[in-house]
Protein backbone atom coordinates (compact mmCIF):
# COMPACT_ATOMS: atom_id res chain seq x y z
CA UNK A 1 0.00 0.00 0.00
CA UNK A 2 2.89 2.10 0.60
CA UNK A 3 4.56 1.24 -2.05
CA UNK A 4 1.45 2.55 -4.42
CA UNK A 5 1.36 5.89 -2.21
CA UNK A 6 5.14 6.40 -3.04
CA UNK A 7 4.32 5.63 -6.75
CA UNK A 8 0.95 8.73 -6.33
CA UNK A 9 3.50 10.86 -5.03
CA UNK A 10 5.88 10.68 -7.60
CA UNK A 11 4.22 11.16 -10.56
CA UNK A 12 0.34 12.12 -9.67
CA UNK A 13 -1.29 14.90 -7.66
CA UNK A 14 -0.94 13.17 -4.40
CA UNK A 15 0.01 14.69 -1.84
CA UNK A 16 0.05 18.28 -3.78
CA UNK A 17 -1.39 21.08 -1.81
CA UNK A 18 -3.19 22.56 -4.66
CA UNK A 19 -5.30 25.79 -2.62
CA UNK A 20 -2.10 26.66 -1.38
CA UNK A 21 -0.31 26.21 -4.43
CA UNK A 22 -3.58 28.94 -5.51
CA UNK A 23 -3.29 31.07 -2.48
CA UNK A 24 0.42 31.83 -3.03
CA UNK A 25 -0.14 32.48 -6.59
CA UNK A 26 -3.36 35.39 -5.79
CA UNK A 27 -0.56 36.78 -3.21
CA UNK A 28 2.35 37.13 -5.52
CA UNK A 29 -1.17 38.30 -8.08
CA UNK A 30 -2.21 40.92 -5.61
CA UNK A 31 1.31 41.73 -4.20
CA UNK A 32 3.02 42.63 -7.72
CA UNK A 33 -0.61 44.83 -9.14
CA UNK A 34 -0.14 46.42 -5.48
CA UNK A 35 3.44 47.52 -6.40
CA UNK A 36 3.24 48.46 -9.85
CA UNK A 37 0.33 50.25 -8.62
CA UNK A 38 2.25 52.31 -6.08
CA UNK A 39 4.38 52.91 -8.66
CA UNK A 40 2.15 53.90 -11.46
CA UNK A 41 1.12 56.46 -8.52
CA UNK A 42 4.56 57.80 -7.96
CA UNK A 43 5.08 58.10 -11.39
CA UNK A 44 1.92 60.31 -12.26
CA UNK A 45 2.55 62.52 -9.39
CA UNK A 46 5.92 63.17 -10.70
CA UNK A 47 4.83 63.38 -14.16
CA UNK A 48 2.09 66.30 -12.96
CA UNK A 49 4.49 67.70 -10.53
CA UNK A 50 7.10 67.98 -13.69
CA UNK A 51 3.98 69.39 -15.79
CA UNK A 52 3.19 71.87 -13.23
CA UNK A 53 6.66 73.19 -12.80
CA UNK A 54 7.09 73.37 -16.81
CA UNK A 55 4.37 75.82 -17.48
CA UNK A 56 5.04 77.69 -14.03
CA UNK A 57 8.53 78.26 -14.81
CA UNK A 58 8.80 78.52 -19.25
CA UNK A 59 8.02 82.16 -19.34
CA UNK A 60 9.78 82.92 -15.24
CA UNK A 61 12.07 84.56 -14.64
CA UNK A 62 14.89 83.30 -12.94
CA UNK A 63 14.22 84.94 -9.64
CA UNK A 64 10.87 83.64 -9.91
CA UNK A 65 12.24 79.75 -10.49
CA UNK A 66 13.70 79.94 -6.91
CA UNK A 67 10.84 78.71 -5.26
CA UNK A 68 11.73 75.42 -6.80
CA UNK A 69 15.20 75.31 -6.21
CA UNK A 70 15.59 73.76 -2.86
CA UNK A 71 13.30 70.76 -1.20
CA UNK A 72 10.71 71.51 1.23
CA UNK A 73 10.36 68.21 2.77
CA UNK A 74 13.01 66.40 5.02
CA UNK A 75 11.41 63.11 4.49
CA UNK A 76 11.63 63.19 0.71
CA UNK A 77 15.06 64.25 1.31
CA UNK A 78 15.99 61.06 2.94
CA UNK A 79 13.78 59.01 0.52
CA UNK A 80 15.72 60.16 -2.70
CA UNK A 81 19.39 60.20 -0.84
CA UNK A 82 19.02 57.12 1.26
CA UNK A 83 16.36 54.67 -1.08
CA UNK A 84 16.00 55.67 -4.77
CA UNK A 85 19.56 56.95 -5.51
CA UNK A 86 21.32 55.00 -2.78
CA UNK A 87 24.13 52.47 -4.03
CA UNK A 88 23.57 48.92 -1.80
CA UNK A 89 26.56 49.87 0.03
CA UNK A 90 29.24 52.66 -0.30
CA UNK A 91 29.77 54.28 -3.91
CA UNK A 92 29.75 51.35 -5.80
CA UNK A 93 26.75 50.52 -8.43
CA UNK A 94 27.64 50.79 -12.23
CA UNK A 95 31.09 50.49 -11.86
CA UNK A 96 32.07 46.72 -13.39
CA UNK A 97 33.69 44.50 -10.79
CA UNK A 98 36.57 43.93 -12.62
CA UNK A 99 38.82 40.33 -12.52
CA UNK A 100 40.96 41.38 -15.53
CA UNK A 101 41.33 43.70 -18.35
CA UNK A 102 38.94 40.70 -20.32
CA UNK A 103 36.64 39.96 -17.50
CA UNK A 104 34.27 41.47 -15.13
CA UNK A 105 31.73 40.42 -12.19
CA UNK A 106 29.28 43.24 -13.19
CA UNK A 107 27.48 45.62 -11.33
CA UNK A 108 25.81 45.91 -8.28
CA UNK A 109 21.88 46.84 -7.81
CA UNK A 110 21.14 49.64 -6.18
CA UNK A 111 20.14 50.16 -2.86
CA UNK A 112 16.01 50.18 -3.64
CA UNK A 113 16.43 47.58 -6.39
CA UNK A 114 18.65 45.21 -3.62
CA UNK A 115 15.41 45.51 -1.72
CA UNK A 116 13.38 44.57 -4.45
CA UNK A 117 14.97 41.09 -5.23
CA UNK A 118 15.82 40.31 -1.85
CA UNK A 119 12.15 41.13 -0.92
CA UNK A 120 10.81 38.41 -3.98
CA UNK A 121 13.73 35.90 -3.30
CA UNK A 122 12.24 35.61 0.18
CA UNK A 123 8.68 35.27 -0.40
CA UNK A 124 9.78 32.85 -3.05
CA UNK A 125 11.64 31.00 0.16
CA UNK A 126 8.67 31.26 2.09
CA UNK A 127 6.29 29.88 -0.08
CA UNK A 128 8.53 26.84 -0.66
CA UNK A 129 9.13 26.12 2.87
CA UNK A 130 5.36 26.26 3.83
CA UNK A 131 4.72 22.55 3.88
CA UNK A 132 2.47 20.33 5.93
CA UNK A 133 5.55 19.30 7.79
CA UNK A 134 3.12 16.38 9.88
CA UNK A 135 2.47 14.67 6.72
CA UNK A 136 4.72 11.76 5.94
CA UNK A 137 8.11 12.56 4.34
CA UNK A 138 7.15 11.85 0.47
CA UNK A 139 3.69 13.43 0.81
CA UNK A 140 6.27 16.44 2.06
CA UNK A 141 8.32 16.02 -0.94
CA UNK A 142 5.37 15.95 -3.51
CA UNK A 143 4.01 19.15 -1.69
CA UNK A 144 7.88 20.39 -2.46
CA UNK A 145 7.36 19.34 -6.61
CA UNK A 146 3.73 20.67 -7.02
CA UNK A 147 4.95 24.65 -5.10
CA UNK A 148 8.17 24.59 -7.13
CA UNK A 149 6.86 23.78 -9.88
CA UNK A 150 4.00 26.33 -9.79
CA UNK A 151 6.12 28.66 -8.78
CA UNK A 152 9.02 28.25 -11.28
CA UNK A 153 5.79 28.38 -14.29
CA UNK A 154 4.67 31.66 -12.82
CA UNK A 155 7.74 33.23 -13.02
CA UNK A 156 8.61 32.48 -16.44
CA UNK A 157 6.16 34.94 -17.54
CA UNK A 158 7.80 38.44 -15.96
CA UNK A 159 10.86 36.62 -16.96
CA UNK A 160 10.46 36.82 -20.50
CA UNK A 161 8.41 40.07 -20.42
CA UNK A 162 10.88 41.83 -18.70
CA UNK A 163 13.34 40.74 -21.59
CA UNK A 164 11.36 42.50 -24.32
CA UNK A 165 12.46 45.83 -25.88
CA UNK A 166 9.00 46.70 -26.67
CA UNK A 167 7.92 45.85 -23.04
CA UNK A 168 5.15 48.13 -22.27
CA UNK A 169 5.89 48.44 -18.97
CA UNK A 170 8.68 50.79 -19.52
CA UNK A 171 6.99 53.67 -20.73
CA UNK A 172 3.69 53.17 -18.44
CA UNK A 173 6.31 52.98 -15.15
CA UNK A 174 9.20 55.38 -16.69
CA UNK A 175 11.28 52.04 -15.54
CA UNK A 176 14.50 51.90 -17.68
CA UNK A 177 15.11 48.52 -20.16
CA UNK A 178 18.38 48.12 -17.90
CA UNK A 179 16.57 48.04 -14.60
CA UNK A 180 13.95 45.37 -16.39
CA UNK A 181 17.02 43.68 -17.83
CA UNK A 182 18.39 43.10 -13.99
CA UNK A 183 15.00 41.72 -12.55
CA UNK A 184 15.17 39.86 -15.97
CA UNK A 185 18.14 37.86 -14.78
CA UNK A 186 17.29 37.33 -11.09
CA UNK A 187 13.86 36.18 -11.84
CA UNK A 188 15.54 33.61 -14.06
CA UNK A 189 18.10 32.35 -11.70
CA UNK A 190 15.13 32.06 -9.18
CA UNK A 191 12.78 30.02 -12.25
CA UNK A 192 16.12 27.92 -12.82
CA UNK A 193 16.63 26.66 -8.82
CA UNK A 194 12.98 26.22 -8.20
CA UNK A 195 13.13 24.15 -11.52
CA UNK A 196 16.01 21.89 -10.21
CA UNK A 197 13.98 21.58 -6.80
CA UNK A 198 10.80 20.41 -8.56
CA UNK A 199 12.48 18.08 -11.19
CA UNK A 200 15.10 17.09 -7.96
CA UNK A 201 11.22 16.32 -5.53
CA UNK A 202 10.29 14.23 -8.27
CA UNK A 203 13.46 11.93 -8.73
CA UNK A 204 13.51 11.58 -5.13
CA UNK A 205 10.19 9.93 -4.51
CA UNK A 206 10.79 8.29 -8.37
CA UNK A 207 13.70 6.84 -6.36
CA UNK A 208 12.03 5.92 -3.24
CA UNK A 209 9.32 4.12 -5.01
CA UNK A 210 11.33 2.55 -6.92
CA UNK A 211 14.93 2.92 -8.31
CA UNK A 212 17.48 4.91 -10.35
CA UNK A 213 16.70 2.63 -12.94
CA UNK A 214 13.23 3.64 -12.83
CA UNK A 215 14.28 6.98 -13.05
CA UNK A 216 16.02 6.19 -15.77
CA UNK A 217 12.86 4.63 -17.53
CA UNK A 218 10.59 7.47 -16.82
CA UNK A 219 12.99 9.99 -18.99
CA UNK A 220 13.75 7.86 -21.49
CA UNK A 221 9.78 6.64 -22.21
CA UNK A 222 7.69 9.19 -21.23
CA UNK A 223 7.97 12.34 -23.41
CA UNK A 224 6.42 14.62 -20.76
CA UNK A 225 9.06 13.86 -18.22
CA UNK A 226 12.06 14.30 -21.14
CA UNK A 227 10.74 17.47 -21.95
CA UNK A 228 10.88 18.64 -18.42
CA UNK A 229 14.17 17.14 -18.08
CA UNK A 230 15.41 19.37 -21.30
CA UNK A 231 13.90 22.47 -19.56
CA UNK A 232 15.50 21.88 -16.39
CA UNK A 233 18.76 20.94 -17.86
CA UNK A 234 19.12 24.24 -19.73
CA UNK A 235 17.64 26.61 -17.21
CA UNK A 236 20.63 25.24 -14.57
CA UNK A 237 23.19 25.42 -17.51
CA UNK A 238 21.98 29.50 -18.14
CA UNK A 239 22.98 29.53 -14.09
CA UNK A 240 26.34 29.40 -15.43
CA UNK A 241 26.14 30.74 -19.21
CA UNK A 242 24.75 33.99 -17.94
CA UNK A 243 26.92 35.13 -15.17
CA UNK A 244 29.02 38.10 -16.16
CA UNK A 245 32.40 37.10 -16.99
CA UNK A 246 30.99 34.83 -19.52
CA UNK A 247 28.17 36.74 -20.56
CA UNK A 248 30.46 39.87 -21.02
CA UNK A 249 33.58 38.13 -22.50
CA UNK A 250 31.68 36.48 -25.09
CA UNK A 251 28.83 38.64 -25.67
CA UNK A 252 27.56 37.83 -29.51
CA UNK A 253 27.90 33.81 -28.36
CA UNK A 254 26.43 34.54 -25.54
CA UNK A 255 22.83 36.39 -27.21
CA UNK A 256 22.92 33.51 -29.67
CA UNK A 257 22.97 30.71 -26.92
CA UNK A 258 20.98 32.55 -25.03
CA UNK A 259 17.75 32.72 -27.68
CA UNK A 260 18.03 29.06 -28.89
CA UNK A 261 18.25 28.10 -24.98
CA UNK A 262 15.07 30.18 -24.17
CA UNK A 263 13.08 28.94 -27.49
CA UNK A 264 14.18 24.87 -25.57
CA UNK A 265 13.12 25.88 -22.38
CA UNK A 266 9.64 27.38 -23.49
CA UNK A 267 8.84 24.30 -26.23
CA UNK A 268 10.01 22.03 -23.21
CA UNK A 269 7.60 23.71 -20.56
CA UNK A 270 4.84 23.93 -22.37
CA UNK A 271 5.49 20.22 -23.51
CA UNK A 272 5.78 19.13 -20.03
CA UNK A 273 2.18 20.95 -18.95
CA UNK A 274 0.33 19.84 -21.95
CA UNK A 275 0.83 16.20 -22.18
CA UNK A 276 -0.25 16.23 -18.49
CA UNK A 277 -3.27 18.80 -19.02
CA UNK A 278 -1.60 20.78 -16.17
CA UNK A 279 -3.57 24.16 -15.07
CA UNK A 280 -0.08 26.16 -15.87
CA UNK A 281 -0.40 25.68 -19.48
CA UNK A 282 -2.19 28.57 -19.37
CA UNK A 283 0.74 30.78 -18.16
CA UNK A 284 3.41 29.48 -20.69
CA UNK A 285 0.66 30.36 -23.39
CA UNK A 286 0.72 33.74 -22.61
CA UNK A 287 4.82 33.58 -22.59
CA UNK A 288 4.69 32.26 -25.99
CA UNK A 289 2.03 35.11 -26.74
CA UNK A 290 4.37 37.65 -25.39
CA UNK A 291 7.25 36.26 -27.22
CA UNK A 292 5.56 36.09 -30.28
CA UNK A 293 4.16 39.23 -30.40
CA UNK A 294 6.90 41.35 -29.39
CA UNK A 295 9.23 39.53 -31.84
CA UNK A 296 6.67 40.13 -34.61
CA UNK A 297 6.09 43.66 -33.82
CA UNK A 298 10.16 44.43 -33.79
CA UNK A 299 10.01 42.75 -37.59
CA UNK A 300 6.91 44.92 -38.84
CA UNK A 301 8.76 48.36 -37.22
CA UNK A 302 12.02 47.02 -38.43
CA UNK A 303 10.70 47.08 -42.12
CA UNK A 304 8.58 50.24 -41.53
CA UNK A 305 11.43 52.51 -40.71
CA UNK A 306 13.75 51.24 -42.87
CA UNK A 307 12.06 50.02 -46.42
CA UNK A 308 10.41 52.21 -48.74
CA UNK A 309 8.77 51.14 -51.98
CA UNK A 310 9.58 54.89 -53.34
CA UNK A 311 12.91 54.93 -51.90
CA UNK A 312 14.55 51.67 -51.32
CA UNK A 313 16.17 50.85 -47.99
CA UNK A 314 18.00 52.27 -45.34
CA UNK A 315 21.90 52.97 -46.37
CA UNK A 316 24.65 52.94 -43.83
CA UNK A 317 27.89 55.17 -44.57
CA UNK A 318 30.65 54.26 -41.66
CA UNK A 319 33.66 56.42 -40.76
CA UNK A 320 36.71 55.57 -39.01
CA UNK A 321 37.37 58.53 -36.88
CA UNK A 322 40.25 59.25 -34.44
CA UNK A 323 40.89 57.63 -31.00
CA UNK A 324 39.36 53.70 -32.11
CA UNK A 325 35.62 55.00 -33.14
CA UNK A 326 33.43 54.88 -35.95
CA UNK A 327 30.40 57.14 -36.85
CA UNK A 328 27.41 55.31 -38.32
CA UNK A 329 25.11 57.34 -40.35
CA UNK A 330 21.98 56.00 -41.36
CA UNK A 331 19.62 57.00 -43.71
CA UNK A 332 16.36 56.13 -43.52
CA UNK A 333 13.73 56.13 -46.41
CA UNK A 334 11.41 58.21 -45.01
CA UNK A 335 10.99 61.11 -42.09
CA UNK A 336 10.22 59.94 -38.91
CA UNK A 337 11.20 62.00 -35.97
CA UNK A 338 13.92 60.87 -33.08
CA UNK A 339 12.96 61.96 -29.73
CA UNK A 340 16.44 63.47 -27.61
CA UNK A 341 17.96 60.78 -25.28
CA UNK A 342 16.92 58.02 -27.51
CA UNK A 343 18.81 54.55 -28.50
CA UNK A 344 18.75 51.96 -31.23
CA UNK A 345 19.70 48.66 -32.06
CA UNK A 346 21.46 48.51 -35.22
CA UNK A 347 21.92 46.03 -37.49
CA UNK A 348 24.99 45.21 -40.49
CA UNK A 349 23.76 42.27 -42.31
CA UNK A 350 27.21 42.37 -43.75
CA UNK A 351 28.74 41.49 -40.20
CA UNK A 352 25.81 39.23 -38.71
CA UNK A 353 22.88 38.70 -40.25
CA UNK A 354 20.83 38.76 -37.02
CA UNK A 355 23.04 40.40 -34.39
CA UNK A 356 22.02 43.97 -33.15
CA UNK A 357 23.39 46.19 -30.60
CA UNK A 358 21.94 49.30 -28.79
CA UNK A 359 23.94 52.89 -29.38
CA UNK A 360 22.82 56.39 -28.22
CA UNK A 361 21.57 58.29 -31.27
CA UNK A 362 23.92 61.31 -31.50
CA UNK A 363 22.64 63.83 -33.95
CA UNK A 364 19.73 63.54 -35.97
CA UNK A 365 18.99 65.71 -39.54
CA UNK A 366 15.13 65.81 -40.12
CA UNK A 367 12.61 66.66 -43.09
CA UNK A 368 12.93 70.80 -43.31
CA UNK A 369 16.91 70.72 -42.65
CA UNK A 370 19.38 71.04 -44.95
CA UNK A 371 22.02 68.52 -45.89
CA UNK A 372 25.53 69.43 -42.97
CA UNK A 373 28.54 69.57 -45.37
CA UNK A 374 29.35 66.70 -44.47
CA UNK A 375 26.73 65.14 -46.80
CA UNK A 376 26.81 67.55 -48.76
CA UNK A 377 30.13 66.63 -49.97
CA UNK A 378 29.77 62.84 -50.86
CA UNK A 379 30.89 61.54 -53.75
CA UNK A 380 29.01 59.57 -56.68
CA UNK A 381 29.51 56.71 -54.79
CA UNK A 382 27.69 58.14 -52.29
CA UNK A 383 24.60 60.41 -53.84
CA UNK A 384 22.53 56.98 -53.56
CA UNK A 385 22.50 57.18 -49.53
CA UNK A 386 21.46 60.82 -49.93
CA UNK A 387 17.86 59.07 -51.62
CA UNK A 388 17.38 62.19 -53.17
CA UNK A 389 18.66 64.84 -55.35
CA UNK A 390 21.37 67.13 -53.86
CA UNK A 391 19.91 70.41 -54.19
CA UNK A 392 16.54 69.80 -52.82
CA UNK A 393 15.61 69.76 -48.81
CA UNK A 394 17.15 66.64 -47.01
CA UNK A 395 13.67 65.27 -46.94
CA UNK A 396 14.36 62.04 -44.83
CA UNK A 397 15.74 61.10 -41.58
CA UNK A 398 19.73 60.66 -41.15
CA UNK A 399 20.73 59.05 -38.03
CA UNK A 400 24.22 59.17 -36.55
CA UNK A 401 25.70 57.30 -33.65
CA UNK A 402 29.16 57.21 -32.61
CA UNK A 403 31.03 53.64 -32.25
CA UNK A 404 34.11 52.81 -29.67
CA UNK A 405 35.88 50.02 -31.27
CA UNK A 406 35.62 47.13 -28.59
CA UNK A 407 35.45 43.63 -28.58
CA UNK A 408 32.99 42.04 -31.43
CA UNK A 409 31.25 44.15 -34.26
CA UNK A 410 32.52 47.38 -32.83
CA UNK A 411 35.97 46.31 -33.66
CA UNK A 412 34.92 44.74 -36.81
CA UNK A 413 33.28 47.71 -38.00
CA UNK A 414 36.60 50.23 -37.28
CA UNK A 415 38.78 47.38 -38.57
CA UNK A 416 37.05 47.12 -41.57
CA UNK A 417 36.93 50.84 -42.20
CA UNK A 418 40.38 51.63 -41.77
CA UNK A 419 41.17 49.22 -44.64
CA UNK A 420 38.53 51.04 -46.84
CA UNK A 421 39.46 54.03 -49.32
CA UNK A 422 39.06 57.24 -46.89
CA UNK A 423 38.36 55.17 -43.95
CA UNK A 424 34.97 55.33 -44.94
CA UNK A 425 33.21 52.44 -46.29
CA UNK A 426 29.09 52.19 -47.57
CA UNK A 427 26.64 49.34 -46.97
CA UNK A 428 23.00 48.48 -46.04
CA UNK A 429 22.38 48.69 -42.19
CA UNK A 430 19.74 48.94 -40.34
CA UNK A 431 17.85 50.62 -37.42
CA UNK A 432 15.21 49.30 -34.78
CA UNK A 433 13.75 52.44 -32.36
CA UNK A 434 13.69 54.75 -30.99
CA UNK A 435 13.69 53.48 -27.68
CA UNK A 436 13.77 55.16 -24.31
CA UNK A 437 13.15 54.85 -20.80
CA UNK A 438 11.54 58.11 -20.48
CA UNK A 439 13.25 59.09 -17.40
CA UNK A 440 12.25 63.13 -16.50
CA UNK A 441 10.56 65.67 -19.00
CA UNK A 442 14.29 67.91 -19.25
CA UNK A 443 12.41 71.27 -20.12
CA UNK A 444 11.23 71.40 -17.15
CA UNK A 445 14.36 72.33 -15.11
CA UNK A 446 16.05 75.69 -14.81
CA UNK A 447 19.17 73.77 -15.01
CA UNK A 448 20.26 70.93 -16.24
CA UNK A 449 24.10 69.78 -15.60
CA UNK A 450 24.69 66.61 -17.84
CA UNK A 451 27.79 64.50 -17.28
CA UNK A 452 29.17 62.34 -20.16
CA UNK A 453 32.33 59.88 -20.51
CA UNK A 454 34.01 59.25 -23.69
CA UNK A 455 31.06 58.35 -25.97
CA UNK A 456 28.78 58.78 -23.63
CA UNK A 457 28.34 62.49 -25.20
CA UNK A 458 25.91 60.81 -28.07
CA UNK A 459 22.93 60.54 -25.33
CA UNK A 460 22.95 64.00 -24.41
CA UNK A 461 23.69 66.41 -27.77
CA UNK A 462 20.11 65.93 -29.00
CA UNK A 463 19.03 66.92 -24.87
CA UNK A 464 21.14 70.07 -25.66
CA UNK A 465 20.16 71.01 -28.75
CA UNK A 466 16.28 70.13 -27.85
CA UNK A 467 16.52 72.42 -24.93
CA UNK A 468 18.25 75.12 -26.97
CA UNK A 469 15.39 75.23 -29.28
CA UNK A 470 12.81 74.78 -26.63
CA UNK A 471 14.54 77.66 -24.31
CA UNK A 472 14.51 80.03 -27.39
CA UNK A 473 11.08 79.43 -28.14
CA UNK A 474 10.01 79.90 -24.63
CA UNK A 475 8.95 76.71 -24.20
CA UNK A 476 11.11 75.48 -21.73
CA UNK A 477 11.96 76.35 -18.08
CA UNK A 478 16.05 75.56 -19.04
CA UNK A 479 17.83 79.19 -18.15
CA UNK A 480 21.13 76.91 -17.85
CA UNK A 481 22.75 73.87 -19.47
CA UNK A 482 25.83 72.78 -18.17
CA UNK A 483 28.16 70.10 -20.18
CA UNK A 484 30.89 68.27 -18.48
CA UNK A 485 32.27 65.77 -21.07
CA UNK A 486 35.60 63.64 -19.90
CA UNK A 487 37.68 62.23 -22.85
CA UNK A 488 40.59 60.33 -22.85
CA UNK A 489 42.26 62.68 -25.49
CA UNK A 490 41.42 65.57 -27.58
CA UNK A 491 40.84 62.54 -30.52
CA UNK A 492 37.56 62.05 -28.85
CA UNK A 493 36.49 65.99 -29.55
CA UNK A 494 36.95 65.05 -33.66
CA UNK A 495 33.66 62.60 -33.03
CA UNK A 496 31.09 64.87 -32.74
CA UNK A 497 33.08 68.26 -33.76
CA UNK A 498 30.61 69.31 -36.38
CA UNK A 499 27.47 68.80 -34.00
CA UNK A 500 29.01 70.93 -31.32
CA UNK A 501 29.64 73.69 -33.83
CA UNK A 502 26.16 73.52 -34.44
CA UNK A 503 24.76 73.78 -31.15
CA UNK A 504 27.18 77.04 -30.48
CA UNK A 505 25.70 78.65 -33.76
CA UNK A 506 21.93 78.04 -31.99
CA UNK A 507 20.11 81.18 -30.79
CA UNK A 508 20.91 81.48 -27.11
CA UNK A 509 23.31 79.30 -26.65
CA UNK A 510 25.99 81.97 -25.44
CA UNK A 511 23.94 82.86 -22.99
CA UNK A 512 22.38 79.49 -22.01
CA UNK A 513 25.14 76.88 -22.92
CA UNK A 514 28.34 75.96 -20.78
CA UNK A 515 31.18 73.33 -22.16
CA UNK A 516 33.69 71.76 -19.26
CA UNK A 517 35.58 69.62 -21.32
CA UNK A 518 38.24 67.33 -19.25
CA UNK A 519 41.31 65.10 -20.65
CA UNK A 520 43.06 62.77 -19.15
CA UNK A 521 45.96 62.54 -21.36
CA UNK A 522 46.43 65.51 -23.23
CA UNK A 523 49.51 65.57 -25.80
CA UNK A 524 50.40 68.90 -25.31
CA UNK A 525 50.41 72.26 -23.05
CA UNK A 526 48.97 74.43 -26.24
CA UNK A 527 46.51 71.66 -26.92
CA UNK A 528 44.54 72.53 -23.94
CA UNK A 529 44.09 76.39 -24.78
CA UNK A 530 40.65 77.35 -23.95
CA UNK A 531 38.99 78.96 -27.40
CA UNK A 532 37.00 80.92 -24.14
CA UNK A 533 33.36 81.74 -24.46
CA UNK A 534 31.56 78.58 -24.02
CA UNK A 535 34.38 76.09 -23.64
CA UNK A 536 36.45 75.68 -21.26
CA UNK A 537 39.09 72.96 -21.33
CA UNK A 538 40.56 71.21 -18.22
CA UNK A 539 43.79 68.98 -18.12
CA UNK A 540 42.85 66.05 -15.95
CA UNK A 541 40.71 63.81 -14.59
CA UNK A 542 36.92 64.99 -13.81
CA UNK A 543 35.91 65.54 -10.41
CA UNK A 544 31.89 66.04 -9.83
CA UNK A 545 31.34 67.02 -6.83
CA UNK A 546 34.22 70.02 -7.36
CA UNK A 547 31.73 70.19 -10.59
CA UNK A 548 28.64 70.61 -8.82
CA UNK A 549 30.38 72.75 -5.55
CA UNK A 550 30.36 75.41 -8.57
CA UNK A 551 28.03 75.08 -10.24
CA UNK A 552 25.25 74.65 -8.15
CA UNK A 553 25.06 77.81 -5.58
CA UNK A 554 24.53 79.35 -9.00
CA UNK A 555 21.85 77.25 -10.09
CA UNK A 556 18.58 78.51 -11.50
CA UNK A 557 15.05 76.64 -10.39
CA UNK A 558 15.26 73.13 -10.34
CA UNK A 559 18.29 71.14 -11.10
CA UNK A 560 18.52 67.87 -13.37
CA UNK A 561 22.02 66.10 -12.79
CA UNK A 562 22.15 63.55 -15.79
CA UNK A 563 25.12 61.23 -16.52
CA UNK A 564 26.20 58.35 -19.53
CA UNK A 565 29.73 56.91 -19.51
CA UNK A 566 31.54 54.25 -17.73
CA UNK A 567 30.25 53.28 -14.46
CA UNK A 568 33.14 54.58 -12.26
CA UNK A 569 32.10 58.06 -14.00
CA UNK A 570 28.45 57.22 -13.19
CA UNK A 571 29.12 56.19 -9.30
CA UNK A 572 30.79 59.34 -8.78
CA UNK A 573 28.19 61.66 -10.21
CA UNK A 574 25.56 60.01 -8.40
CA UNK A 575 27.57 60.23 -5.09
CA UNK A 576 27.98 63.75 -5.61
CA UNK A 577 24.31 64.58 -6.60
CA UNK A 578 23.29 62.90 -3.40
CA UNK A 579 25.28 65.16 -1.34
CA UNK A 580 23.38 68.02 -3.01
CA UNK A 581 20.39 66.33 -2.39
CA UNK A 582 21.45 65.88 1.36
CA UNK A 583 21.40 69.88 1.24
CA UNK A 584 17.92 69.97 0.71
CA UNK A 585 18.63 70.68 -2.67
CA UNK A 586 15.88 70.24 -5.66
CA UNK A 587 18.19 67.62 -7.41
CA UNK A 588 17.35 64.69 -9.76
CA UNK A 589 19.37 62.35 -10.80
CA UNK A 590 19.10 60.57 -14.12
CA UNK A 591 21.72 57.85 -15.30
CA UNK A 592 21.72 56.41 -19.20
CA UNK A 593 23.12 52.79 -18.31
CA UNK A 594 23.59 49.56 -20.67
CA UNK A 595 25.16 47.34 -18.16
CA UNK A 596 23.51 44.35 -19.86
Amino acid sequence: MESNQMVDYATGHDGLNTPRDVLFVQLIYSSTLAFAGIVLLARVAQIGHAYLRYIVCSGATEKQQSVWSITESSLWVRIKSHLLYAPLFGKRHNREIQLSSAMNMGTLPSRFQSLLIFGYILSQIIYCCDLNYQNDTPAVIAELRGRSGTLATLNIVPLVLFATRNNPLIPLLRISFDSYNLFHRWLGRIAAIESIIHMAAWAVNTVREANTAALAQHLAETPSYAWGMVATAVMGFFILHSLSPVRHAFYETFLCIHQAGAFLIILGIYLHLDMHSLPQKPWIQWVILIWSAERCTRLLWLVFLNVSRRHGMTKLRVEALPGEACRLTFFLPRHYPVPAGSHFFAYIPQLSWWMSHPFSAAWTETSGTSRPKSIQSFTTDVKSLTLENQSSPFNHTAVTLVVAARQGMTRALYTRAMSSPDETFTTTGFLEGPYSSHAVNMASYGTAILFSGGVGITHHLLFIRDLLLRAAAGRAATRSITLVWAVRSMDSVRWVLEYIQEILQMPNAEAVLTIMLFVSKPRSPGEMRSAGGVIRTFAGRCNPTTVLEEIIPRRIGATVVSVCGPGALGDDVREAARRQVDRGVSVDFVEEAFTW
